[in-house]
């Protein structure tokens, strides 16, 4: 065993943690009950004793010269008592309480608690079931660590990891994605993992957890998440193996406190318990920083509203700046929750609803300042000239290097490039992937030239890419022009995906970007009067959510909205106006010409503590002076609003209320909408009467699409399922047959219907062409990536985006791939077509135009 004197002043790698686990976990299996006391107490509650002391050799023992340490709180999650000046504590706990006693450490500043052998903290004792009267011994040896006074620092965080502990198979793609983390350049101090360690809370599954997590080099800290506990056996598992179900530590200059809100929010004991550690622990302004499991902001059928109000206003008393949670497997961060807080959920690890990108978060704590980026999975070094393209063309004269460079496990910190072996320039950065700088007063002449590209990050790493271009002359490129409108997703409200205009893809060229500093996923580009509008995400905070016009012709920004929460689905716009849904529940009527907002309506459920909770995930569809909107308010409901003034006509509950980004499709007099429960729901559009509803449909990430009586529909598990749209009745069934890209199967694309074809794409990557009427299958093409955009038609070619970084375009007679652009990040977004361009959004936070050459 290493000396701890040889670690003073820093913190130790994983041999020094590995080896104080070894003792720790010996001090733990050394615990023994010791008889009972002579005067039992009256109300049956046993009593606990020990020392907490500073182990300074790591041994678990405490020696001669280790004293004992004053002022540290002890509890068993009711009561907190605090050792005397000797380190010393005596606690009296209810052996009724729980199957199992435990009694736990609030970790101070200074002093770490180490990790056993799953490199989860020994912060607590595990003392077996106690009888009434009995006593029993608990001390605790914490190793003096100066590193954990300093005030700047950085976590790891993660969230529901759930069902890849079902089998060993899929154990080792969670051990792959923990070690992402701690691959990190910035080796994070330790890790959080916000709930949802397994799926059915069986012990063979937190066994395969706590292997996991032994492979960390940094500490685990656990929270407990709903399928954590069960109906028979509540938290015993989790104790066993994890610990309490809530508790608290101090690390830097902040107290962090773990919390159990999946039913633990109407636990009396708890919340005193937090009155207390807060009281003890949290004064002179002292920063606090929240773990749940469920976000405090969702609608009640995802555990938000699960009596959270007396919790917010205890909290509200206190300094607390950051509220970290999972369980809904996407990203959001809402700043109105905790006055002065940051509420932040972080995707699933396991797989996510909101079709982001699985990921985690880097919680940097500098100064005052906190942050909290998002990083996705699985990007090795990754380098992509997006501007000049290889082998495009390019004007003559002034120009933009755009570059996008992106590593899971380091930031990148410097991008540059060189033309033709000149002088290396630097670019600025606008986003988590996008640098560039304009080119200007260095034109190039007429002819083919060279551009090299290099990424550092911040360990040293780097890496590079070279590729070629040619420069024209005047008139070869032409600007993007304006055609027929694409006034929403998919350019109808049926959402068939056929354009009128034809694009040539041999003739396309990049036009320009637009760049902005958030996130594009699904929502995608309207395109009316040649002016272009999109919704942008933030992962990482606020201030990114917003509704944007940018000018057709040259890619300039017209006008920009700030909305309150991710625009998330495609921006519909008609008669001057656009309509913009967001996730936080709220509908927006923006003037077309400046965005002022002329009307908006927010649904959500007040629980009595003035927190916001709706959802609308879904984008706007439109028809004939009417706007139909889907939400969730904890029931999932379909509501029709005058589009001039956003009175509402009517208002009907569909089935479920979790998250899903299944808008309502018109066809036939009817609206169409899947979504949570696995029901489908035909509506009368005009009064909203319910028609036909049939189950079995599993289809929440999807857009239905109609089409000659047919109703098309991508579901869970890469189904193409098309039923009657008059009377909901199976027609025909296709399953793309290949490994889905994405963890979980999701089915986010939608098909675009043309000429009796429907054309479709998967989470397995194939773009795949059927007989619309019989499923005969036609042809298929597989892209390195899954599918979530959605294909759309012009002409004799099929375009699609790929999260393998592509945007395609394929022959619709063959699939045979006629055209493609890398841009470098996931292609969620659809394409529009509008005159001689082709628009689309992608995962960098930009907009891309490619427009036909001149003939």
């Amino acid at each position: 065993m290493p000396h701890l004197g040889r670690l003073a002043g820093r913190r130790p790698r994983a041999t020094a943690w590995l080896a104080l686990g070894a003792v720790t976990t010996a001090l733990a299996a050394a615990l023994t009950a010791t008889l009972a006391v002579d005067d039992a107490r009256a109300d049956g509650g046993a009593v606990v004793t020990g020392t907490v002391f500073a182990d300074r050799n790591g041994d678990g023992d405490q020696d001669r010269g280790e004293r004992g340490l004053a002022g540290v709180d002890v509890s068993d999650g009711v009561t907190i008592v605090r050792t005397d000046s000797d380190g010393r504590y005596t606690l009296e706990t209810d052996p009724a309480r729980r199957t199992a006693e435990i009694v736990f450490v609030t970790q101070p500043a200074g002093y770490t608690a180490a990790p056993d052998e799953s490199m989860v903290p020994s912060f607590y004792r595990q003392l077996g079931e106690l009888e009434p009267g009995e006593e029993a011994d608990a001390s605790f040896g914490l190793v003096p660590s100066p590193w954990s006074r300093n005030p700047n620092f950085s976590v790891g965080l993660l969230a529901d990891p759930q069902t890849l502990l079902l089998t060993e198979e899929s154990r080792a793609i969670f051990q792959g994605l923990l070690g992402e983390v701690n691959e990190l350049t910035a080796e994070p101090d330790f890790l959080l993992v916000a709930g949802d360690l397994t799926q059915n809370a069986t012990e063979p599954e937190f066994v395969r957890y706590n292997a996991t997590t032994a492979t960390s080099r940094v500490p685990v800290w656990p929270a407990v998440g709903n399928h954590d506990i069960t109906d028979d056996t509540g938290y015993d598992n989790y104790r066993k193996y994890l610990g309490p179900e809530w508790y608290s530590f101090d690390y830097g200059s902040r107290h962090f406190v773990v919390l159990e809100n999946n039913s633990g929010f109407a636990d009396t004991a708890q919340l005193e318990w937090l009155r207390q550690d807060l009281a003890a622990n949290a004064q002179d302004d002292k920063e606090v920083v929240v773990v749940v499991h469920r976000p405090m902001d969702s609608p009640p059928t995802a555990g938000g509203a699960n009596g959270p109000a007396r919790y917010i206003e205890l909290l509200d008393q206190y300094n607390t700046k950051l509220v970290l949670a999972g369980h809904t497997h996407k990203n959001d961060v809402d700043l109105s929750v905790v006055g002065g807080a940051a509420h932040v959920v972080t995707n699933a690890t396991s797989g996510t609803l909101d079709q982001t990108p699985n990921g985690f978060r880097v919680v940097t704590f500098e100064g005052r300042k906190n942050e909290y980026p998002f990083k996705m999975y699985g990007v090795r070094q990754s380098l992509t000239v997006t501007n000049p393209a290889p082998g495009a063309l390019v004007a003559e004269g002034d120009a933009t290097v755009q570059i996008n460079a992106y590593d899971t496990t380091s930031t990148v910190t410097d991008v540059s490039y060189r033309l033709d072996g000149g002088p290396w320039r630097n670019l600025r950065q606008s986003s988590h992937f996008t640098w560039a700088a304009d080119v200007r007063g260095r034109g190039l002449t007429a002819g083919e030239h060279a551009i090299e590209v290099r990424a550092t990050d911040d360990g040293g790493e780097t890496w590079s890419e070279t590729s070629a271009f040619t420069v024209v002359p005047d008139g070869v490129l032409d600007a993007p022009r304006s055609g027929a409108d694409w006034a929403m997703f998919k350019g109808n409200s049926a959402y068939t995906g056929v354009a009128q205009d034809v694009l040539d893809p041999a003739r396309l060229q990049p036009a320009w970007s637009y760049r902005t500093p958030g996130t594009i996923l699904t929502s995608s580009p309207a395109i009316v009067d040649g002016v272009v509008y999109a919704g942008t995400r933030d992962e990482d905070g606020a201030a990114n959510h917003a509704v944007h016009a940018v000018d057709l012709a040259t890619g300039e920004q017209l006008w920009r909205f700030q909305t309150d929460g991710q625009a998330e689905g495609t921006p519909v716009v008609a008669e001057g106006k656009v309509y913009a849904a967001t996730v936080r529940g709220t509908l927006f009527a923006l003037d077309a010409a400046t965005g002022e907002k002329l009307w908006s309506i927010t649904k959500g459920d007040e629980v009595g503590d003035g927190v916001h909770r709706g959802w609308m995930y879904e984008q706007p569809n439109y028809e004939d002076g009417i706007v139909y909107q889907v939400y969730s308010i904890g029931e999932r409901r379909l509501m029709a609003l005058d589009a001039e003034t956003g009175a509402e006509l009517w208002n009907v509950r569909l089935n479920g209320g979790w998250i899903s980004e299944t808008p309502a499709a018109l066809g036939g007099g009817r609206l169409y909408v899947d979504g949570d429960g696995s029901w489908l729901v035909s509506v009368n559009a005009e009064t909203g009467a319910e028609e036909w509803r049939v189950s079995g449909m599993p289809c929440t990430n999807t857009t239905p699409v109609y089409s000659d009586e047919l109703l098309y529909m991508g579901c869970q598990g890469d189904d193409l399922v098309v039923r009657d749209a008059a009377t909901g009745a199976a027609v025909w069934r296709y399953s793309s047959p290949d490994v889905s890209f994405i963890r979980g199967t999701p089915t986010g694309s939608s098909p675009a219907i043309a000429d009796g074809v429907a054309y479709m794409g998967f989470s397995d990557g194939n773009v795949t062409a059927l007989d619309a009427r019989t499923g005969a299958l036609l042809w298929t093409h597989r892209t390195g990536g899954g599918i979530t955009s959605s294909p759309i038609v012009s002409g004799d070619t099929v375009y699609v985006g790929s999260n393998d970084g592509f945007v395609y375009g394929f022959d619709r007679a063959t699939g045979a791939v006629e055209w493609r652009y890398e841009i470098g990040t996931w292609v969620a977004s659809t394409p529009a077509v509008s005159g001689n361009t082709l628009v689309v959004g992608a995962w960098d936070g930009n907009l891309y135009a490619f427009s036909e050459t001149a003939r």
